[in-house]
């Protein structure tokens, strides 16, 4: 692949000339359209995708096919739980939807081990990735045992608010992030509106409580 793409990642122009070229020569290119499953439940893991255009979700489908999203993958980031699952040539037991048209380019295992040890810039960036979704992966299982679902509900809500307080999503969408279901959320979205912290409209949400 050519050499301007992979300017989106901080690591490329830190890495040797040799580590740079065996990144470019090894590499994959991949296109997912919009809602388009690139890994399903326990598969080994024969490649580590890096974002160049558009946004990845890695989630996870229980026994009863309730989808809980654990963290995104965005423009020039690699999934950090496919290079784990590569490190430890371990079955890959989670699923990616790209969330919008997606152009990936997928390092094969081998090559992320190489590069894993070859090159300190890239280790670094695996290292800060892994923990900066260990935290945030921390942090969902905090809010699940210690947030009422309308804490949790309202976090999101504000995360993902415009300028107008205006949130575009559906009840199915926020239960997957949320990790609850379509009926628990839309039961507490009534509540909610009913107490005047939300009006429900077609297609969106608006927020009309602010809290810190």
């Amino acid at each position: 692949m050519e050499k301007s793409v992979f300017n989106r990642f901080s690591f490329y122009d830190q890495m040797k000339p040799e580590d740079a070229a065996l990144l470019r020569e090894a590499v994959v290119k991949k296109e997912l359209v919009k809602g388009e499953i690139m890994m399903g439940d326990n598969s080994r893991c024969t490649g580590i995708p890096m974002v160049f255009h558009g946004r990845l979700r890695l989630f996870r489908t229980s026994d009863k096919g309730r989808e809980m999203t654990l963290y995104h993958i965005r423009e020039g980031e690699l999934c950090i739980m496919a290079g784990v699952c590569a490190m430890g040539d371990v079955e890959y037991d989670f699923s990616i939807e790209a969330e919008r048209d997606s152009v990936l380019a997928i390092i094969p295992a081998d090559t992320f081990r190489e590069l894993l040890y070859r090159s300190d810039p890239f280790r670094v960036t695996v290292f800060n990735a892994l923990a900066q979704k260990l935290i945030q992966s921390i942090e969902t299982i905090e809010m699940l045992i210690f947030e009422s679902i309308e804490e949790r509900i309202m976090t999101y809500l504000q995360h993902n608010a415009n300028a107008q307080n205006e949130i575009k999503t559906t009840h199915e969408k926020m239960a997957v992030e949320l990790g609850s279901s379509r009926e628990v959320i839309t039961r507490q979205l009534k509540k909610m509106a009913e107490k005047g912290l939300i009006e429900l409209k077609r297609g969106k949400i608006l927020l009309k409580v602010i809290c810190d």
